[in-house]
């Protein structure tokens, strides 16, 4: 209905021409005499033509109004069955479609290619960046073993922990440096991901002993029971979320510890009858409070929470959500204000190692 309105209201014109000139002409007859019901035959005749010629205009027009809202929702392909254009004005507006289209897909062939440029100098960045940060360890470390060697006990101590200190902080820089090349490589139209049967207990005691001097550190206890379970992910992407997790759960607690743990848990009603498995990951750090909670995954959002040195990107927890979302997992995150924060990543699809 709402096209058959539209095509009378664009020909109102000329309907109105048609209608005045019915009235003239049936007025002339009138006044000439002429019998009233062959001015009424007239006028029929009249209304019977001008009502074909307007069902034969509007079923013209309504493929030409269709095929314009088709286009509207995708205005960048531009169909090869276009309707062969009847007047010079519908020629106009076609090309002037398919010249806006092709400068559309111009600019996003251009912006498609600058992005492939960037991610691949980032990457080139990022390995280029890791040959100095393995440089600075060795420096580091053999600075440690020089002043341990010392017989200077005091001025030892004191220079041990300023290296150590380094460490840790060169450790972040390395922790910043894979977080950019993740980012870069999540954002891209095409990733790297191999879905797979991974044993979760291999990429847990990886990320451990990544930050084992982290914990040594901080003097932080680490409570881990491996299992044999695994489950359908990508281990390496997989690692990097675990990484991450593992380094805000450090970053925030104070003292006491952390705990990891890979439990089964029953499949959901409408599931498959493999078992879920879900890694946990519990500190007794500083929590996170209640209003924060629900935007902590948000791209750029840091709280309010312990974050007065400034050191939270709001990058991390972001990155986790959208990897994990990919590689079909759940996260979800509880905590309380001065008690800690527990995270649960969940599984499906997962067995033991030996039904492998």
């Amino acid at each position: 209905m709402k096209y058959f309105i539209a095509y009378i209201k664009e020909n109102i014109r000329w309907l109105a021409v048609i209608l005045c000139i019915a009235l003239t002409a049936a007025a002339t007859m009138l006044l000439n005499d002429i019998p009233f019901f062959e001015i009424v035959y007239g006028l029929t005749l009249c209304l019977f033509l001008t009502a074909v010629a307007i069902a034969v205009g509007y079923s013209r027009h309504y493929n030409s109004f269709r095929q314009l809202e088709q286009m509207q929702k995708n205005i960048t392909i531009v169909p090869d069955d276009m309707k062969n254009p009847e007047y010079m004005y519908e020629r106009q507006y076609q090309n002037c479609i398919t010249i806006i289209a092709e400068e559309n897909k111009h600019i996003r062939n251009e912006m498609r290619k600058r992005q492939q440029d960037m991610a691949e100098y980032y990457s080139m960045w990022v390995h280029q960046i890791k040959t100095p940060i393995a440089a600075l360890k060795l420096l580091i470390d053999e600075n440690i073993n020089t002043y341990l060697e010392s017989d200077n006990i005091e001025e030892n101590d004191i220079c041990v922990t300023n290296e150590q200190q380094k460490q840790s902080e060169l450790f972040r820089i390395e922790q910043y440096v894979d977080m950019a090349l993740q980012y870069t490589r999540l954002g891209a139209e095409t990733n790297d991901f191999v879905i797979e049967s991974v044993l979760l207990d291999e990429v847990i005691k990886c990320s451990i002993h990544k930050y084992a001097k982290q914990f040594i550190h901080k003097k932080l206890r680490l409570t881990y029971e491996p299992q044999d379970i695994m489950a359908v992910t990508d281990k390496k992407w997989l690692g990097f979320v675990i990484d991450q997790l593992l380094s805000n759960s450090i970053k925030y607690t104070k003292q006491g510890g952390i705990t990891i743990k890979v439990e089964r848990i029953a499949a959901a009603v409408g599931e498959s009858a493999d078992n879920n498995a879900v890694i946990i990951i519990e500190d007794t750090g500083i929590g996170i409070s209640a209003e924060d909670l629900p935007r902590i995954c948000e791209k750029g959002y840091t709280g309010y929470n312990g974050h007065a040195d400034k050191y939270s990107t709001g990058i991390g927890l972001y990155l986790c959500k959208a990897i994990l979302d990919k590689l079909g997992h759940r996260l979800s995150i509880t905590s309380e204000i001065g008690k800690g924060t527990r995270v649960e990543i969940t599984y499906k699809t997962v067995r033991n190692k030996e039904e492998m």
